[in-house]
């Protein structure tokens, strides 16, 4: 799942669980527990795939800064 999915997801998890709150009155009912973990091993996800997102983002940035410099003239002596 991408991160749009994701965030969609978890967004429609975190209606259901208002929803089931407002219905049960209990937040320990196992239901809304098993919901709540639900949202909860999505947002892990979640966090991961921003994480290596954003180290690409990273490791691009460090490329295209070295692109530039690996065509530069080598500096010269100063007699």
């Amino acid at each position: 799942m991408d991160t749009p999915q994701l965030i969609l997801r978890l967004q429609l998890l975190q209606r259901r669980l208002y929803e089931m709150a407002d219905d049960l009155g209990n937040l320990t009912d196992p239901e809304i527990v098993a919901v709540s973990e639900e949202a909860d091993r999505l947002i892990v996800q979640l966090q991961r795939l921003r994480r290596i997102e954003a180290e690409e983002k990273k490791k691009n940035a460090g490329l295209s800064s070295g692109t530039v410099l690996a065509g530069s003239q080598p500096a010269e002596e100063v007699g």
